[in-house]
């Protein structure tokens, strides 16, 4: 069943989930960005929140949150709230579970009744054993559940919201949920020269779609890694068809599951020259549409931000 009546444009408003940077949440300045972005064209806006920082340290929150929710609310805009900063993992499951969850029904009271904009993305990017998160995922849908049985609820996989691990996973037996992946292929081209992703995507320089007299030279650092093979294959995965031929699969398994499918992010490092990121950003959104999956580009602004940026 599909909630989103068209496919409209969605990004990713972030800033929110950067606990370090120690950021106030303040709902005028959220509101301000998320007109700017009504003025860009996008419909859909995914708010990634670092909720158990926010909940634990600013007492003004709840209040701020739903300031914002009925900016959205009243002017067609979808909401996602995604929950960053949960630090799950297969050590600490059934402690998190239970924190996430309460965290939900907080979030809930201040979201209240009768919204028709407003989603819930339960857990960003769960990186923990699938049976592990199968186990508890239902766990946190049925307590959101019991306080409200009609706010649609989107959940990924694990393996970091995974298409190839979404694609193992057999659907949940609930109402209004919608489920996610979140795309980044080919990696050393969208996280070129990023430093956190460490040596194997140290090459800069390389172009989308693949051209062979355009191609750098592998860097120092990534010899020996895997960025080594990526860059030799590129000219494999760096391009329209090897995007359709992924996608389509998780499509092909939303289609035979009969379930509504989402792309929660996709995007590029500002690192890669604009004239390529452009044409990365273009066609991976045309994919999406091809199979009718909402997608939201990451972010609009940062180290991915696409302020400026027409495609």
């Amino acid at each position: 069943m599909c909630f989103s009546q068209e496919i409209s444009s969605g990004i990713n408003l972030t800033g929110k989930e950067r606990v370090w940077e120690k950021q106030n949440f303040l709902s005028s300045e959220i509101i301000e960005d998320i007109k700017i972005l009504i003025d860009n064209d996008y419909e859909s806006v995914r708010l990634p929140v670092a909720f158990n920082h926010y909940l634990e340290n600013e007492k003004c929150f709840l209040s701020e949150l739903r300031k914002i929710i009925d900016y959205t609310e009243s002017n067609g805009i979808t909401l996602v709230l995604a929950y960053f900063g949960h630090d799950l993992d297969d050590k600490n499951a059934k402690k998190k579970t239970k924190e996430i969850s309460k965290n939900w029904l907080k979030v809930l009271s201040a979201i209240g009744s009768g919204t028709n904009h407003v989603y819930l993305e339960i857990v960003n990017e769960p990186n923990i054993s699938p049976q592990v998160w199968e186990s508890i995922a239902p766990k946190i849908i049925s307590k959101v559940r019991k306080v409200d049985f009609d706010i649609p609820i989107i959940l990924g996989a694990t393996n970091y919201n995974s298409l190839f691990e979404l694609s193992r996973t057999r659907p949940f037996v609930y109402n209004k949920l919608i489920y996610t992946f979140h795309y980044y292929e080919p990696y050393i081209f969208t996280h070129q020269g990023t430093e956190w992703t460490g040596a194997q995507n140290s090459t800069i320089g390389i172009p989308y779609p693949y051209q062979e007299n355009e191609m750098p030279k592998l860097s120092k650092k990534a010899r020996g890694t895997e960025g080594e093979i990526n860059l030799r294959d590129y000219q494999y995965t760096g391009n329209k068809i090897a995007i359709n031929d992924k996608i389509s699969q998780i499509a092909e398994w939303a289609k035979i599951n009969q379930v509504e499918l989402w792309c929660t992010e996709f995007g590029v490092t500002d690192n890669a020259e604009e004239e390529s990121r452009i044409a990365y950003l273009k066609e991976v959104k045309e994919v999406l549409n091809t199979y009718n999956i909402k997608g939201f580009v990451w972010e609009w602004d940062g180290n991915f931000g696409v302020r400026g940026l027409l495609f």
